[in-house]
């Protein structure tokens, strides 16, 4: 037996990385839509680099010549035909010219906008001819290997709950399915005004037909509190008196009042702690109008009623 808990929460992506613009500038084209899924590197947009691009060509061209000044001056120094000043001064400037080039070649490429990891578009919050500045969000890409849904529960569920337990997860678009759901973390603190503690369960493979999407409202079952080999009986057999909890059992030809200790409550089932023993008849509907030692027949043994 196992207490069942239901919560409700979005399906989300694992992960979900912001793009942003490096460089301030006019997005020039896009190369990426919401939905498209795009790998690692993969080109997501451009913005007007004309005049970075002929600074970065005219730096090269700068070095260029500065690595064969530097290549000259270094034959004529081993051979004392220079002095020392000279080729420290075209050292110098071989070392500026690379690091001026290094630089342009990196504002460059800060003008082509690409995917940091592989994933699918979620949101484009530019279009083409937008002017766009240093660190603005340009595009929202989610990891969707992986799906999960976040919720909350009380700290009084969450001390049954442990990484790696399976749980049952439901999704409105596919009321009929059941998909297998594994609790991937549960947070280490409440939140300080609900007192709820985050749980976080990641989302088995779906059967064929059945595409589960990132904002899907999903709900999740978690079995807490699980006994193995429990006894129990139908909630119904169980009636309340002014000295606690009590069933009729059938012995012989009669009924005996039992007082019994009880334990978890799932699904229309009650623990017996203590009071009965395995295999014991006791009596499930009608039995408020029974009192101890009222003569009974059996019509069906074998039901087990």
């Amino acid at each position: 037996m196992a207490r069942a808990v239901t919560v409700v929460g979005p399906v989300e992506p694992l992960r979900t990385i912001g793009v942003n613009s490096l460089m301030a500038g006019t997005v020039l084209a896009l190369h990426a839509q919401e939905g498209d899924r795009v790998g690692e590197g993969a080109l997501l947009a451009e913005l007007d680099a004309r005049e970075t691009r002929a600074q970065f060509e005219r730096a090269r061209a700068v070095l260029a010549n500065a690595t064969t000044v530097f290549e000259r001056n270094t034959q004529l120094h081993a051979n004392r035909i220079i002095t020392d000043a000279e080729f420290e001064q075209s050292r110098s400037a071989y070392e500026v010219a690379k690091s001026d080039a290094e630089l342009w070649r990196t504002r460059y490429a800060f003008s082509r906008i690409t995917a940091p990891s592989a994933g699918v578009v979620t949101a484009k919050h530019v279009e083409a001819g937008s002017a766009v500045t240093p660190n603005q969000r340009m595009f929202d890409l989610a990891d969707v290997s992986q799906l999960v849904v976040r919720v909350r529960l009380s700290e009084l569920d969450v001390v049954h709950l442990r990484a790696g337990a399976p749980v049952t997860v439901t999704i409105d678009a596919y009321p009929d399915v059941r998909l297998r759901g594994t609790i991937r973390r549960v947070f280490p603190s409440a939140d300080a005004e609900s007192r709820l503690v985050p749980v976080e369960v990641v989302l088995g493979a779906p059967p064929p037909g059945v595409a589960v999407r990132p904002g899907y409202l999903a709900r999740v079952t978690f079995a807490l509190d699980r006994r193995s080999g429990a006894l129990a009986v139908p909630a119904p057999a169980v009636g309340m008196g002014d000295d606690g909890a009590f069933v009729f059992v059938v012995e012989a030809d009669s009924v005996v009042r039992r007082a019994v200790g009880l334990g978890l409550t799932a699904e229309g089932w009650v623990e017996v702690a203590h009071g009965l023993r395995e295999g014991e008849l006791v009596v499930t509907s009608g039995h408020t109008n029974l009192r101890p030692g009222t003569r009974v027949r059996v019509a069906d043994p074998g039901a087990g009623e």
